[in-house]
């Protein structure tokens, strides 16, 4: 059994005195990673409850199996994605700011859940903890990358807000979703799928090169 509150509170704690000690920048991404930590924890409630309402009922419409390939992606990026709609909401950011405030949730997302992770799991196989810090670790960021840069392109036109965030969530929940899937298989589509998010983190390094052009003609 592992307490997942407990894991919680050891890594949260430091991150809330140090957001009293650090200022602008440093301050919102230490807040924003405590958010994702915080959007990870309740994820898994949210999705418990759903997993819970299909499966255990006795009358179960989907497997565990596809319970997880199906239910969890779109649970755990909606969960991901709200500190962002708030910060949007709430404190009218240039389009600069988001960026770095969604990844600063995944990466809060992925260490909270690797931390619980391997905690059940084990943590005595170093290669099991570099395959699942590079394979979902990752692959959390770029889920919360996906609808960065994609309100990112958007900003500023209220008008397409609602429908680029619902279509955003459904590209970052499709990702997730195909992930799973090949974590779950065996051979070579196992391997691939450890790999899929390593490789789109290195298509995502060298898009902004790119990016500056788009986001001028944005303005314009």
């Amino acid at each position: 059994m592992i307490y997942t509150e407990n894991i919680f509170v050891c890594l949260a704690a430091p991150l809330v005195i140090a957001s009293f000690l650090l200022k602008g920048g440093a301050r919102r991404f230490t807040g924003f990673f405590a958010l994702g930590l915080t959007a990870c924890l309740l994820s898994a409630y949210v999705n418990s409850f759903f997993v819970a309402a299909l499966i255990d009922n006795g009358r179960a419409s989907l497997t565990m199996a596809e319970a997880i390939m199906r239910v969890t992606p779109v649970c755990e990026e909606v969960m991901k994605a709200l500190p962002v709609f708030l910060f949007m909401a709430l404190a009218e950011p240039r389009r600069g700011d988001l960026i770095p405030v969604a990844f600063a949730v995944g990466l809060g997302f992925a260490t909270f859940e690797n931390c619980c992770y391997i905690t059940q799991y084990g943590a005595g196989d170093f290669l099991f903890a570099l395959v699942r810090g590079f394979s979902a670790g990752v692959m959390h960021t770029i889920c919360a990358a996906i609808l960065a840069y994609g309100l990112a392109h958007i900003h500023g036109r209220d008008r397409l807000v609602m429908p680029c965030a619902f279509a955003l969530l459904c590209a970052s929940s499709t990702f997730h979703s195909i992930y799973n899937i090949m974590s779950a298989s065996y051979g070579a589509w196992l391997t691939i799928g450890y790999m899929m998010p390593l490789v789109t983190a290195a298509a995502i390094v060298l898009w902004p090169k790119y990016s500056i052009v788009i986001f001028k003609s944005n303005d314009n």
